[in-house]
């Protein structure tokens, strides 16, 4: 009540972003304090300092009061170990999670971090042991039971870039103004780095993600919207601006001049394998990443390769798209503008298609290496 926590009437959702919330920025939890006092609620919330075991009690409390339906979730990991429903072993259950059957999402109560619903992406698509409190008289146990853990679809994790460009009077150097915007998962590095890192690496941090996208250091301008931890739960787009000057993205032969406009993408990652691959394809969690890039060409001079700009590989299971690159372009008068769309709609892919994922991955790395040609009319 002290709160205002019960004042948040039938809006589920807000209850519990701010209940976790509240904790993550007022209790500091780790997996272990050395005694007793990290488990015992009391002290917790005396002393503000609380294990892994503490905080899911306080958690289980606060929820308890304010009526709201929870289960307490243990589960693996994708990358180290799972749970199995044939081999009872309570190592495969160090994660915890707090799943809430209404709403059918999650928090993750010990990762500072995450917010709901977000938890760590290498626990989506293992089974988890959900435990529901009931009461027989004065005795309240727990019943458990092995379920899937499903997170968010590709559309929730955006990783975009809109780059608009331009080449200064003496055709060296570009001019590029850069929006990089991030939801769901991928927003979670680079919120948790400009809100828990140090001043020092957050400034290295922007000139790295200007560097990301022009190859460039030099920026002149910075700006970012929707930083707070609080906007992850309604997925407000983190969104960072700049405005840099790259030379290190044209060059000229003869009369000519070279832009390199593919690595405005970003470095690109590209699959040969000699040997047979033994395993499924593991994106960490389904995503997709929208770009559009809009190039003022430069008076007197015209485009002489664009349609290298149009690439596509798609993949389709039961006429819907899981996993693609697309590329396009138009011209109108003396604006280029490129759009350019990467899907990946699962969170695994078998082994079968492998080599269809090869290729998705080896266009966008293709795309990186494309040189627009500019000769004078």
């Amino acid at each position: 009540k002290k709160n205002g926590w019960n004042k948040l009437g039938g809006n589920e959702v807000a209850v519990i972003s701010a209940v976790e919330n509240y904790l993550k920025k007022n209790i500091s939890t780790s997996e272990d304090t050395g005694d007793e006092s990290g488990n015992d609620i009391e002290a917790v919330i005396k002393k503000r300092i609380a294990s892994n075991r503490g905080i899911i009690r306080l958690y289980g409390a606060i929820f308890r009061q304010l009526n709201i339906d929870h289960e307490f979730v243990l589960c693996g990991s994708r990358q180290d170990f799972e749970v199995d429903r044939s081999f009872e072993n309570w190592n495969n259950c160090d994660n915890h999670l707090i799943y809430f059957p209404r709403l059918r999402k999650y928090i993750a109560p010990t990762l500072l971090e995450m917010r709901y619903p977000f938890f760590n992406p290498e626990w989506i698509g293992t089974n988890g042991i959900f435990c529901k409190n009931t009461t027989i008289g004065n005795f309240t146990t727990a019943i458990a039971e092995i379920r899937k853990i499903n997170g968010e679809d590709c559309h929730w994790s955006a990783s975009n870039i809109d780059a608009k460009i331009n080449l200064n009077k003496a055709l060296d150097t570009l001019q590029v103004a850069v929006r990089q915007s991030f939801t769901g998962y991928s927003s979670i590095f680079y919120r948790a780095s400009f809100n828990l890192s140090p001043e020092e690496y957050q400034k290295e941090l922007i000139k790295e993600m200007a560097k990301f996208v022009t190859n460039s250091e030099r920026v002149l301008n910075t700006t970012i919207e929707n930083r707070a931890m609080e906007d992850f739960t309604p997925n407000k787009p983190l969104v960072i601006d700049q405005v840099v000057h790259s030379s290190e993205l044209v060059e000229r032969a003869g009369t000519k001049v070279l832009v390199k406009i593919g690595a405005l993408i970003g470095p690109q990652s590209e699959m040969y394998q000699e040997k047979p691959r033994q395993f499924e394809m593991d994106v960490n969690y389904p995503h997709v990443l929208n770009r559009t890039i809009e190039f003022r060409l430069p008076d007197g001079y015209t485009v002489k390769n664009a349609e290298d700009l149009k690439i596509s590989k798609t993949v389709q299971a039961d006429g819907q798209l899981t996993m693609g690159f697309e590329s396009s372009y138009t011209v109108e008068g003396n604006l280029l503008k490129v759009t350019i769309s990467e899907q990946y709609c699962r969170l695994t892919y078998p082994l079968p298609q492998y080599e269809d994922f090869k290729k998705v991955i080896n266009a966008a790395a293709d795309f990186n290496k494309v040189i627009l040609v500019l000769e004078p009319k």
